[in-house]
């Protein structure tokens, strides 16, 4: 398994809460942001780390948005799933194709953790 730290999520359980945030770093840290926070996501350019504000992380059952997103880049994300699945770990996610061009896939962590693995295809 060859997984890169790439993203930082932050969770909102409301559009209204994402656009907070994201006003927050533009207004008050002078960072830029790309994307529509108040649409669902946006993007913080935090130097060498972005920053992602998302409302939701495509999935429904996990309970409820909020929390910490951390997203990883994967060389092959099915393969890294069942290695990660055969130490135990809950797939929040099974790999998916995107509309946007990625395999991605969710896996649960303890206290509203979450972990994505993604690949850009």
């Amino acid at each position: 398994m060859n997984l890169r730290f790439d993203h930082l999520g932050l969770l909102t359980d409301s559009r209204e809460k994402n656009q907070d945030i994201a006003d927050f770093f533009t207004g008050v840290l002078g960072l830029e942001v790309s994307g529509n926070a108040g649409e669902g996501y946006a993007e913080v350019q935090a130097g060498a780390m972005t920053i992602a504000l998302h409302t939701g992380a495509m999935i429904d059952d996990f309970g409820t948005h909020g929390g910490t997103l951390l997203q990883f880049s994967s060389d092959d994300v099915r393969a890294d799933v069942e290695e990660i699945r055969g130490r135990g770990g809950k797939i929040a996610l099974e790999p998916t194709d995107t509309d946007w061009g990625t395999t991605t896939a969710y896996v649960a962590g303890p206290h509203g953790v979450l972990v994505e693995l993604y690949k850009m295809n």
